[in-house]
């Protein structure tokens, strides 16, 4: 688990109803692919959660988002996002990378420091 490796974003289907719009304590969690079905929640603001639900939902917002305009950089530099790893845990707070790799080159990589729940809305933007 320290590694990140055996993490997976894991949803609901939004379609079928099981992802309220809202909570007291909105959360991502996130399932270890290890065998123990070991589930974590990532405490995240509401805004994120929020703008994560839509993307999850293909719902456009009228304004850019930052997280869109990343997307967008992302896509216009010619990368393509690998994957999202949250790395270590200080005190209450997760940290976490987002790898990315050239579209075509996967040995030129480079990866970013970012919370969590900004790095699974960027990735979830790139599909």
């Amino acid at each position: 688990m320290r590694d990140g490796r055996h993490m997976r974003c894991v949803h609901n289907s939004p379609h079928g109803g099981l992802l309220p719009d809202y909570a007291p304590h909105p959360a991502i969690v996130l399932k270890m692919e290890d065998g123990t079905g070991l589930l974590l929640p990532i405490i995240v603001l509401e805004m994120p959660s929020v703008l994560l639900m839509a993307a999850v939902r293909n719902v456009q917002i009228a304004r850019p988002t930052l997280y869109q305009v990343v997307k967008e950089m992302i896509d216009k530099m010619g990368y393509e996002v690998r994957a999202v790893r949250v790395t270590k845990r200080v005190h209450e707070a997760y940290f976490a990378q987002l790898y990315l790799s050239k579209v075509g080159n996967e040995s030129e990589c480079m990866s970013f420091d970012l919370r969590p729940s900004d790095a699974i809305n960027i990735a979830v933007r790139c599909k």
